[in-house]
């Protein structure tokens, strides 16, 4: 009988050490958030088009050559002429570009014939005759293609006996007849030949080729195009409602960044920072982080991420207020703090330091002679200003510091686990 209840004491013993055990183990956090309390916020403008020169240079009608959706995320609107040696390499590109791209980007060309391209005009009658029958970017390829043949002809009636002969070899499909006719056309001519004045006229463009993405001046470059792919996406894409209030008095929480150089652990200051926290845990668990790369680190100071679109503004459409200034968070490496545009306007971005005041020291010996007293001074000056200005709301923890060395631009977030206790 004594053996039996002492069994039994034993036993409730064990399972009253295993609760204790188990509250006291990090789980995965799965917040119910439908009655929490939202988080005042302040909504961000979008930029997706720049109004101000697209009520100069005009919005894109049906009287313009365009080839892609009209709904389309990116609207590459091109102004160039068929003889000017930029604009073949960088038309035959945006062809590419386009194609690559069939449903989020719409190409638009705009004819700007310069007056000392002599052959530009013809060019472009050609290209927009071929147009009236569904081919303008077929021929915009070819004249593009041809430029070394045709570019250097002595006379422009040389190019149009080349042009004629060639044209129906080059679009098959073309109704040679319709596009005689098409070619000659006053209606044609009139357009082409009054571009140059109405386009030097807006005063926004000067030489070809000139591009515009969204109405926004850019290089015809396809790295730099899928950029704003990206930024055009996320704004498109902008929460439109406020975060909530999702940490709970009592517990703690911390996240799991599993990067392509390892996982980083960061303990999130939920009762300094509550709100930041919230908006951070919230983020996360709906994957706005996910494959999110470090767009801008500076070896031995910080390492910044929390833009899909790696442009540098990316964000998830709202500013929080500043929380948690002034505390000293800097003071140790790991601090992790939002990035902000100013006062009150921290997003989606944050950043992780390592050692900031040797950051800082470092770089004041390097510029030159200075005593210790007054390099004391200088360092403690940058740490004063970077604790009032950004708002901390997590330390890396202990066991990770040493992969914050390792990351780089190349360094992507792969997933990001919550986890509370």
């Amino acid at each position: 009988m004594k053996n039996s209840l002492l069994i039994t004491l034993l036993f409730v013993f064990v399972l009253t050490c295993s609760a204790i055990a188990a509250d006291g183990e990090w789980t995965a956090w799965e917040a119910d958030l439908s009655n929490a309390a939202e988080i005042e916020c302040t909504f961000a403008e979008t930029s997706l088009e720049n109004e101000d020169v697209k009520a100069i240079l005009g919005e894109v009608t049906e009287d313009d050559w365009s080839v892609g959706p009209e709904d389309a995320l990116l609207t590459l609107v091109e102004y160039a002429d068929f003889q000017c040696p930029y604009c073949s390499h960088a038309g035959l590109a945006a062809i590419e570009f386009q194609a690559a791209h069939p449903d989020e980007v719409r190409y638009v060309y705009r004819h700007f014939p310069l007056s000392f391209h002599e052959k530009a005009p013809m060019s472009a009658y050609a290209a927009d005759a071929a147009g009236k029958q569904g081919f303008f970017f077929e021929a915009e390829h070819w004249l593009y293609e041809t430029q070394n043949t045709w570019s250097p002809m002595e006379t422009l009636e040389e190019f149009e006996a080349w042009l004629h002969e060639n044209i129906q070899t080059a679009l098959p499909e073309l109704d040679y007849e319709q596009w005689i006719a098409d070619f000659e056309s006053e209606a044609i001519r009139s357009v082409v030949d009054g571009s140059f004045d109405a386009v030097a006229a807006t005063g926004l463009i000067n030489g070809t080729p000139t591009f515009f993405a969204n109405f926004y001046q850019v290089n015809m470059d396809p790295e730099e195009l899928e950029q704003y792919i990206k930024l055009f996406s996320m704004q498109k894409n902008y929460r439109t409602a406020c975060p909530v209030l999702a940490v709970e008095e009592g517990k703690e929480y911390r996240a799991v960044l599993h990067t392509s150089a390892g996982d980083v652990v960061i303990d999130l200051l939920a009762s300094e920072a509550p709100n930041l926290v919230s908006n951070f845990m919230e983020l996360a668990k709906d994957g706005f982080y996910d494959n999110n790369e470090f767009h801008h680190v500076v070896p031995g100071f910080v390492a910044q991420t929390g833009d899909p679109s790696a442009t540098g503004v990316g964000m998830a459409g709202y500013y929080l207020a500043d929380e948690n200034l002034n505390n000293g968070g800097f003071d140790k490496a790991g601090a992790v703090a939002m990035a902000n545009t100013g006062e009150n306007k921290n997003a989606s971005q944050f950043f992780i330091t390592q050692d900031l005041a040797e950051y800082f020291r470092q770089g004041y010996i390097a510029a030159g002679d200075i005593s210790e007293n007054e390099l004391a001074q200088k360092v403690q000056t940058r740490m004063d200003a970077m604790n009032a200005k950004y708002s901390v709301f997590g330390r890396v923890a202990e066991e990770s510091l040493d992969v914050l060395p390792l990351i780089d631009q190349s360094t992507v977030i792969e997933s990001v686990d919550i986890e509370v206790k």
